[in-house]
């Protein structure tokens, strides 16, 4: 995934590039970029947003299953991933798709 500035909305999918390593360490999370050797951080909240991404499930849903996990309204939860998803997605950690992913090519 290339280096792009992203404009992600609530119906917008997100699915993890490949290349990205990710190790929980606790409550927080740290991805590694295999290819550019780059290291990201992410709190208890992004580490479970990283796990969810699985393309098949879209920024509203993510949204609503952070509010069952975490003291955080629905509105709030939809403006922070959305805040996320477009910084990982200009990093090339992410990628933001239109339509969900098959389930059976992940």
């Amino acid at each position: 995934m290339d280096r792009k500035d992203t404009m992600i909305q609530k119906g917008h999918y997100l699915v993890k590039d490949s290349e990205v390593l990710f190790t929980s360490m606790g409550e927080d999370a740290v991805l590694l970029h295999v290819q550019r050797g780059d290291y990201y951080s992410l709190n208890k909240v992004g580490a479970r947003l990283w796990v969810m991404a699985d393309g098949t499930k879209s920024v509203e849903d993510l949204a609503v299953m952070l509010t069952q996990e975490f003291d955080i309204s629905q509105e709030q939860a939809e403006k922070d991933i959305i805040e996320l998803a477009e910084q990982l997605a200009k990093e090339g950690l992410v990628e933001a798709l239109e339509t969900p992913m098959d389930p059976a090519t992940d």
